[in-house]
């Protein structure tokens, strides 16, 4: 086999959403959120509808998932963070105002990293092992800071589709990798004046069970990444559904955590 998972299962199966809420807008249009109820109330259907609506397919279908939250959502929404938590799904950190990293200095990351740990501690009680780069957008003093603040492993990089390792100067970080074709946002999002149109959830079920299939049939790890104001919707909660009810079809899945992806990677690296 290309790569061993457990009790010899073929691959591994990851459902991850990032539970953003309004904290991505804030930062990147600043100005705009000070006027624009839409698209701030576009983000709020994540908190006030979609996040519950998770939770409940998760609830139905018996699987942990790792939720990656800003600090400003954790302070903004803390009672759905809190459900989240209290369900058992993995807590993951995601910025504090979902800064894109590429735009911030070193000193920057390094403050915003500790602000972030700091809101998770403090009203969670979480002391997260996995990190996620809003947007997916990772510096190369990255992987050093994450393994400087106690971080097991990230999830924003696209080097291969099996757990790998991040070389730092205090040692390999896990990674545990993700892609476009396999993030809810480039297929339903309606963003003016992309070229991209919104999906129908059947083309999407086609795309996202054959990515599975191939990657399945080569021992891979298969993370799927949703956010709760766009797959919240109830059409694409049915749709995961489907997903997952299908993939289950499948003979040797393990349906786990990030998380536990990396754990059981850094035990093969011992």
């Amino acid at each position: 086999m290309r790569y061993t998972w457990p009790k010899g299962k073929r691959s591994a199966a990851v459902l991850s959403f990032d539970f953003d809420a309004e904290s991505g807008f804030y930062f990147r249009e600043p100005e705009k959120a000070k006027r624009s109820l839409a698209d701030l109330e576009e983000r709020r259907f994540g908190p006030r509808v979609g996040v519950d609506r998770i939770l409940r397919l998760l609830d139905r279908l018996k699987l942990r998932a790792s939720f990656y939250i800003p600090g400003w959502t954790v302070e903004n929404h803390l009672p759905q963070c809190k459900r989240i938590r209290d369900a058992g799904h993995e807590i993951g950190a995601h910025g504090n105002v979902h800064e894109a990293v590429g735009m911030l200095d070193q000193a920057q990351e390094i403050a915003i990293m500790k602000a972030q740990l700091a809101i998770l501690k403090d009203h969670l009680g979480v002391r997260p092992t996995g990190y996620r780069s809003p947007s997916w957008d990772v510096n190369v003093w990255t992987p050093e800071l994450l393994k400087s603040h106690g971080f097991l492993y990230d999830s924003s990089l696209m080097g291969n589709d099996i757990p790998y390792e991040l070389a730092t100067p205090l040692g390999p970080l896990t990674e545990v990798p993700v892609q476009w074709i396999m993030d809810d946002a480039p297929l339903f999002r309606h963003v003016y004046g992309a070229s991209n149109a919104i999906a129908d959830p059947g083309r999407v079920m086609q795309m996202w069970s054959r990515e599975f299939i191939a990657m399945h049939r080569e021992n891979a790890c298969f993370v799927l990444t949703c956010h709760p104001f766009i797959s919240g919707r109830a059409s694409r909660v049915a749709l995961i559904e489907d997903l997952v009810r299908y993939m289950r079809k499948q003979s040797g899945v393990w349906f786990t955590t990030c998380e536990e992806v990396a754990r059981w990677h850094e035990k093969q690296r011992v």
